[in-house]
């Protein structure tokens, strides 16, 4: 286990407790007599050693304490797998079913998931618990497939099931906003849902666990385990995630773009950044909207080009690392994002045959040391100043001639990408403290850092970026000049699949690399944006994809109150399930922690 945290063995686990009165809340349990145990209670559903009944009588409801419907099912990589088929009434002791539910996008459940052979090797639980993992969401957030599951079952480091459940069954359970993961408890004698446990430390799930098999077993409760807690404020769970944030240096490799990593074409690209006369209004660069002085960001609500956009700019500072481009997604290559501003109509107003002239007139010598030996400049003397798909003069022309003219505008967005990929930012007191210095941070941002791991805030931001980088239905109000809401997501899926140049496009260096494309319809996807990273976002205010969200407070508040505030016409889409909701003191408590990220660019 990494320094940094204790870990409990099952022999001391148990001695952290201060004293054994039931936790407040918990319903009180009577110990039977002295001696009794599992094996002097029959199981209720079982005569001469056979099951008595095909399932336990209702009434059957997916709720606490109640007996669960026999028919439900779920999609694995393997075929179907049949709650009862868990049903064990013979079974010589208690036993318990866990069903995990995750979402593998969720930082706080691959946690989980990567620390499950600890606690299904653990002496006291061996051969008492059976473990169902069931995937509510794929790493995108879009509705799970069963390789989603197969791909989950992979990160899990024990023995065990794992099948997808897009409708996130027993969410009706719950009661109340819970963190992913959850584990709901299942008596398998019975079928009767008896619990659930919301991300927990190990030993809070440990003590509900031997708590449940003790009251099953008719046994006194064992003493409550108490959590061993990093500096005072995190378990064990939580701390291993805080050290799981520190900045890492350089970006993924891109095998798409051969020249990612090009010093010279990341040169070459800071200055194409910069060029305002790759816009025919000669007013209008990259860096309008993603000026280095303001985090790579311009501060605006909406940026403004050539005219005024619908969304706010995101700062590319660390956009080498994500795995989607732009607030929606339409982009799954940076050098992809890097084409779209040039040739719209309110960013930049351009087209890849003006910035091809542009390249011969003014960069023909950085071009051609970069890219000519293998893509040489096409001559462009009789072809039209500007155009682009879509314009008739354009489309006239041989394809082999638009071919050569669009490899030149691909290789314009290749440098840049290159040139975003080499921006470095400086660490910050986060990166400090979760390296180990305790006194990086106050005793005010430690405390808002445990209430960010408590309320759920790193389901999704969690990382090195603290983003998941995928796609969220929170009701953020729109930017869009109408007044209209944002539909997000949803409106880019299908142009994904036939995009120009999407990683798997011919423009692309490694085709077969390109990650898949889930382009299904997918209702959850309206009004879902990119999560953003928190890094930089101390200092690039106003937030949200519209930019209507002024400060800090105001995105806490949001947050704690799931966009329920923000007027129906301001946004659309259905809030997620597993979207937290926390209270006034939660929301001005978190404050303190975002203020410390700042993404201040290194030289």
């Amino acid at each position: 286990m990494r320094a940094g945290i204790a870990l409990l063995s099952a022999t001391t686990i148990v001695i952290a407790a201060a004293c054994a009165e039931d936790p407040e809340g918990d319903p009180p349990r009577v110990a039977p007599e002295a001696g009794a145990d599992a094996a002097s209670r029959p199981p209720p559903f079982c005569v001469d050693g056979k099951p008595a009944v095909d399932w336990p009588p209702g009434p059957h409801e997916i709720a606490l304490t109640s007996v669960l419907p026999p028919d439900l099912s779920w999609e694995s990589a393997e075929g179907p797998v049949r709650l009862r088929d868990y049903f064990e009434p013979c079974a010589p002791e208690a036993r318990l079913l866990v069903v995990r539910v995750s979402a593998a996008w969720c930082g706080t459940c691959v946690w989980h998931a990567t620390h499950t052979k600890r606690l299904l090797s653990d002496a006291r639980f061996v051969d008492r618990l059976t473990l169902l993992d069931l995937v509510v969401a794929d790493e995108d957030n879009m509705p799970p497939t069963p390789a989603v599951a197969s791909r989950w079952r992979a990160r899990v480091d024990g023995p065990g099931k794992a099948a997808i459940d897009a409708a996130y069954t027993f969410f009706a359970a719950q009661g109340s906003r819970e963190v992913l993961p959850l584990y709901f408890m299942i008596d398998t004698r019975t079928m009767t849902l008896v619990t659930l446990s919301a991300d927990p430390s190990p030993e809070e799930l440990a003590d509900k666990l031997l708590v449940e098999l003790a009251e099953l077993d008719g046994r006194p409760r064992p003493e409550p385990i108490r959590s061993a807690l990093y500096d005072d404020h995190f378990t064990e769970n939580h701390w291993d995630m805080v050290r799981e944030m520190k900045l890492v240096a350089a970006p993924p490799p891109d095998p798409t773009n051969e020249y990612a990593d090009l010093p010279a074409a990341a040169a070459f690209g800071k200055k194409l950044f910069s060029d305002a006369l790759l816009s025919p209004s000669g007013t209008v660069s990259c860096a309008t909207c993603h000026d280095e002085a303001k985090g790579f960001g311009d501060g605006l609500g909406q940026s403004i080009g050539i005219a005024a956009v619908d969304r706010n700019s995101p700062s590319v500072a660390l956009a080498g690392h994500a795995r989607w481009q732009f607030w929606d997604g339409r982009a799954d290559t940076l050098w992809m994002q890097a084409l779209a501003p040039p040739e719209n109509a309110k960013e930049m107003g351009s087209s890849r045959l003006f910035v091809a002239h542009q390249i011969e007139a003014r960069h023909a010598a950085e071009y051609d040391a970069i890219f000519g030996a293998k893509y040489p400049r096409p001559d462009l003397t009789a072809l039209p100043a500007e155009g682009k798909p879509g314009d008739p003069s354009y489309d006239a022309l041989p394809e082999e001639t638009r071919d050569a003219i669009t490899r030149v505008y691909v290789n314009v967005g290749k440098a840049i990408a290159a040139f975003e990929r080499s921006i470095r930012v400086k660490p910050n007191a986060l990166d400090r403290y979760a390296d180990g210095d305790k006194a990086a941070l106050t005793a005010g941002q430690k405390h808002a850092l445990s209430v960010f791991m408590k309320v759920g805030c790193a389901q999704c931001h969690w990382g090195p970026r603290l983003t998941n980088d995928a796609f969220h239905a929170l009701r953020f109000p729109t930017g869009k000049q109408d007044g209209t809401s944002d539909r997000g997501r949803v409106d880019v899926l299908g142009a994904l699949a036939s995009g120009e140049f999407v990683a798997s496009s011919k423009w692309s260096d490694a085709p077969g690399s390109a990650k898949p494309l889930m382009l299904a319809p997918a209702p959850s996807m309206l009004g879902a944006f990119k999560t953003p990273t928190l890094r930089g976002v101390a200092s690039t205010a106003p937030y949200g994809h519209g930019g209507k969200l002024t400060t800090l407070l105001a995105v806490t508040q949001h947050y704690g109150l799931r966009g329920q505030r923000v007027a129906a016409s301001a946004a659309t889409g259905t809030v997620e399930a597993w979207a937290p909701e926390f209270d006034a003191n939660a929301q001005r408590d978190l404050v303190p922690i975002l203020d410390v990220l700042t993404a201040d660019v290194a030289p």
